[in-house]
């Protein structure tokens, strides 16, 4: 459990919740040195409150969410045994690999969102194109 100020939850907010969503972090927000507010992974959430308070559509989506971390949680096991294996890499080298694997994710993102602006263009009418 770690304890963050209202300010610095507010500067960091989409780190926190990052924090806490990845990691099963629990934080505990202080506002003038009292504990306010306390952000915990939605699993956690479900489990304080009754499953019948919880709708089913929010139930099914915690529990989609609780497998994808999972499954990034075993993803990570298994890269961090790989990473081990593998020989030192000099931080710049390993720097430069990071900015060709940014690259291609960027490219693969890039093109998905031209993909998607296509799709989401409605044709237009003779009437439309005129005004």
């Amino acid at each position: 459990m770690r304890v963050v100020t209202a300010t610095e939850a507010k500067n960091r907010f989409g780190a926190l919740i990052k924090s806490a969503y990845a990691s099963d972090e629990h934080l505990i927000v202080e506002k003038s040195g009292i504990p306010v507010v306390a952000i915990i992974p939605m699993a956690d959430y479900q489990a304080l409150v009754s499953s019948q308070a919880v709708p089913t559509e929010v139930a099914e989506r915690v529990a989609a969410e609780q497998r994808r971390a999972e499954a990034g949680r075993r993803l990570k096991e298994v890269m961090d045994r790989v990473h081990a294996r593998m020989p030192d890499i000099p931080p710049e080298e390993e720097e430069e690999v990071e900015r060709m694997i940014q690259r291609e994710v960027d490219a693969v993102r890039a093109a998905r969102a031209r993909k998607l602006r296509k799709i989401s263009r409605k044709p237009r009418t003779r009437a439309q194109v005129r005004k």
